[in-house]
């Protein structure tokens, strides 16, 4: 039976199906790279990364000679006659044959293709960072997934500690009811404040097992199985927005693009430069160099080859402006991300700012709203106050512990969304810190 287990459990990992895992195996930064690792998208940007790595090492090959061959055969229906006074000789071939290896080495090129090896490297890095900021969305997801579903275990615990405690009001009360202590009345607000709040329970389970299954759509494991306690670390403001604008993967991008477009314009230049490149071939033919013997002839010719464009009807300055316009727009649209990225930080930090104090708040709430059950509780026994403000300070007080719970949860995930815009995966983890891009 031990052996079978086992079986399946490398079948499950062969087939690459969700394996639950202990609570203590996995931690929140391991479910990132197994939602990573899932992603298509994420992949593919791989594999665009890999193939761009060949297009360097291609346009770096295009430095060194390369080696062609060739055949041909003509066939010409007259032959060259050359006349004599009293005499005439015909030269050449009907049939005309040509086998031959040529090799061509660029000298100078305008420095085109220097460029075109820069470009292709920008264009690697360009790729480096869509993956990045696939990353980042990958990551952003994840955590506010399993910032979600704790949110919602803390407010269903805080709910069955309430219907915990509004149970053992309602036996007491039934007691009390029996012995007609107290009214029906106080009965039925019990009974309906606790049916109430197993309502609300159903409605969060509901919610509870939508984000549990999200989680697992995201990265292939069962959320219980991701070890708790991940906190979430950000910077503060300023630094914050010097990291954005320094390094975030988007920004990056466009620098690139813009140094990619500043490249083209180099190539577009150096095509109006002298093209110069060496040659040399190594022919056998028929009837080869001496047309007048039509046998089959070995030889070898090389040069240097050279070019200059004159006229174009200004094309090259044409291009330039094009490649001038297009990076005045790669300039607009940086400054315009830098500006909101400004704005949205700004509001972030006053989001995670106004809930600091909020949860301050919020827990001298608590304390006094426990306080106030246990005098509610006190003067209901001696009949001072209704059932209904005993059952009212119960609801309240669970309110304000809900509401801690809440705004604590919500105040990690406004950390994942500043992390998010500055352009960082994962901040902190439970065993340690792992900041990193």
């Amino acid at each position: 039976m031990r052996k079978f287990i086992i079986l399946v459990f490398i079948i499950l990992i062969a087939m690459n199906c969700p394996v639950w895992l202990p609570a203590e195996g996995v931690s929140l930064e391991e479910a990132i790279q197994r939602g990573l690792e899932r992603s298509a998208t994420y992949r593919n940007q791989a594999l665009e990364e890999k193939s761009l790595e060949l297009e360097k090492k291609t346009a770096q090959m295009k430095r060194f000679f390369s080696l062609d061959s060739a055949g041909s055969y003509l066939f010409k229906s007259e032959q060259m006659e050359i006349a004599f006074p009293g005499k005439s000789i015909k030269a050449g071939a009907k049939h005309n044959y040509d086998l031959n290896l040529s090799l061509k080495q660029p000298f100078f090129t305008g420095n085109i293709l220097s460029n075109g090896i820069k470009l292709s490297e920008l264009e690697l890095a360009v790729a480096q960072n869509q993956a990045l900021l696939e990353k980042i969305d990958i990551a952003a997801e994840i955590k506010s997934s399993y910032f979600n579903y704790h949110l919602l275990l803390d407010k269903r615990d805080s709910l069955e500690t309430l219907i915990r405690q509004l149970g053992l009001h309602l036996k007491k009360i039934e007691d009390f009811f029996k012995e007609e202590l107290v009214r029906k009345t106080d009965l039925l607000e019990t009974r309906r404040k606790l049916r109430e709040q197993e309502l609300n329970v159903e409605d969060l389970n509901h919610l509870i097992a939508a984000e549990k299954f999200h989680f697992e759509k995201l990265c292939g494991l069962d959320i219980d199985a991701v070890a708790v306690g991940y906190v979430e670390k950000v910077d503060d403001y300023e630094g914050a927005l010097a990291a954005f604008k320094s390094s975030h993967p988007l920004l990056q991008t466009l620098d690139r693009n813009l140094a990619m477009l500043s490249t083209r314009g180099k190539m577009v230049k150096g095509g109006y430069l002298p093209q110069v490149a060496g040659f040399a071939e190594l022919h056998y033919g028929r009837p080869g160099l001496d047309f007048f013997k039509n046998q089959w002839q070995l030889y070898f010719q090389g040069g240097v080859s050279f070019s200059l464009k004159l006229f174009d009807w200004d094309k090259r300055k044409r291009d330039l402006m094009v490649l001038d316009y297009a990076g005045e727009k790669v300039k607009n649209q940086r400054d315009d991300f830098i500006l909101e990225g400004e704005k949205l930080l700004k509001q972030l930090f006053d989001a995670k700012g106004s809930m600091e104090k909020k949860i301050g708040i919020l827990d001298d709430l608590v304390g006094t709203a426990a306080e106030d059950v246990g005098l509610k509780a006190d003067l209901y026994r001696e009949q001072q106050v209704a059932n209904i403000d005993y059952l009212d300070a119960l609801t309240t007080k669970e309110r304000y512990e809900s509401m801690k719970k809440e705004t604590m949860m919500q105040l990690e995930l406004v950390k994942v969304s500043i992390n998010r815009v500055i352009g960082k995966t994962v901040s902190h983890g439970r065993n340690g810190n792992t900041d990193g891009h």
